[in-house]
Formats: C-alpha cells, structure tokens, sequence
C-alpha cells in the first residue's frame, strides 16, 4: 500500500465534493483508471489555483503513485482532498485522497511529486520559501528526492500498442495530459482480457520523464506478468527506444 502521512493541525488542506459522471466510466459503471488520474490532477490544480501558488511558476507532474482500494461507480459522490506532505529543492509531494462521503473511508490515496518550473524556460526553479508559509512546516521538514530523472532504455521483449495522440489530449502546456497516459492502460486491459472489478486492490505508479505532445509522439508499449497472488502490466511511451513516460500497475489477486 502507498504509505499517506496524515495532515499537522497547521497544513493547509483543500477538498471538494463531486459526483461520477458519465464521461468518467467504463461500461461497467466503475471509474476509469485515466478518470481516477484525472480527479487526482483536478483537487491538485484547483487547490493550486485557489491557494495562488500557479503564479510562482508551471507545477508538472513528475511521478504518482496511486493506491486504489475501492473504485467509486457512476453517480457516486466521492470527497477529494489534497496536502502538502513534503518536498525538495525544485519540487513538492502532494498526498491526496477520494474518499466515500458516507463513511469517510479512503478508496483511493496518491502520492505525486509536482515539479516546479520556469513559466517560459521550462527548467526547474527553487521553490520559493513563501509556499511554506502557505502549506504549513510538514512539507519542509519532510525531504523527497527525485530519482531515475534519466530516460531508460526500452525493455527487451515488449509489445507495441497502435496508439494515437490526438491533438485535444494536449494541455494549456501542449504537453500530452497527464491522465490521458492512463487511457492507454485501459485499452491494454481491455485488449487483454484483464477485468478490473470494483473492489480491485491495485498500485498504479506513473513516472513522467520527459513529455509527449501532439507534434512530437511517443510509441506505446505494454508487457504483462502473471504470477500466483498478482498481475503486473507495465506500459512505456518512447521514443527512439527510449523511456519517456511509464506505468507500472499492479493487480492483487
């Protein structure tokens, strides 16, 4: 399980109710994997926006790691809640949580670090000591690293997946969108035969390297590893053999 550090009385939290549409649902009814990334983006970038931290520079997402316990069905209405838990040189955690409204019971938690950029380099910049002032001292105190920054080589034995970057799968970055790498997950467990049930316990950590647009794709990837208690399925987007972006998705039995 994606280990969560519970808020201080001091951090500032932010959260939001709203309901399971349509759009966010597989025929089944359950939430979709890229929906779930996209309701983790969401209380992210509205807590961003609402805390006024967007000004300091572009927040991209460098790694989620997401524990699902539970997924929520259509109609279902779901609390979203998101902290500070820690931080580095150039780059924030984010803990946050969906939760059932009825019970309070956490059905999916995540762990993401959010990289701070420069609004027209790009590079990453300092994070300014004003954010902690906002957040509280939790996420000072608690130091992250970065680790494998550096693209990897593609694996030896991988399947390719005909995968099309649309143009609207772009954001205001013209950055393929973060939840939208999870979109191709869902159609390699579909492909392949790999149900996913409501009360599925599953760990999903993406790790986002280098972006994919529309006028510079990525080819997709995917391999799968059965074993007794669990399925695994990894999925790369690369180019020229090389790593840019990568899911790792693990299916208790």
């Amino acid at each position: 399980m994606t280990d969560i550090i519970d808020p201080l009385d001091s951090s500032r939290q932010f959260q939001f109710r709203r309901r399971v549409a349509l759009s966010d649902t597989d025929p089944t009814g359950r939430l979709r994997l890229d929906a779930c990334a996209r309701f983790l983006q969401d209380v992210a970038a509205f807590d961003a926006i609402d805390a006024d931290i967007s000004e300091m520079g572009n927040w991209v997402l460098r790694q989620n790691n997401i524990y699902v316990s539970s997924l929520p069905t259509y109609g279902e209405v779901v609390n979203s809640k998101t902290y500070l838990t820690g931080s580095g040189r150039a780059w924030v955690e984010r803990t946050s949580l969906i939760s059932d409204i009825s019970s309070g019971a956490a059905l999916i938690t995540a762990r993401a670090v959010w990289v701070l950029t420069n609004s027209t380099s790009g590079a990453p910049i300092s994070v300014p000591t004003s954010l902690y002032e906002i957040y509280g001292p939790l996420a000072l105190h608690h130091k992250v690293s970065i680790r494998d920054a550096k693209r990897q080589p593609l694996p030896l034995g991988a399947s390719q997946l005909e995968w099309q970057t649309r143009f609207s799968d772009q954001d205001i970055l013209s950055h393929l969108n973060n939840a939208t790498y999870l979109e191709a997950l869902e159609e390699i467990l579909h492909r392949e035969h790999i149900k996913l049930e409501v009360d599925q316990k599953m760990t999903c950590l993406v790790s986002y390297r280098e972006s994919t647009s529309y006028d510079d794709p990525s080819d997709t990837y995917f391999s799968i590893t059965k074993e007794n208690d669990a399925i695994s399925v990894a999925v790369f987007f690369a180019k020229n053999s090389q790593v840019r972006t990568s899911i790792h998705l693990k299916l208790d039995l």
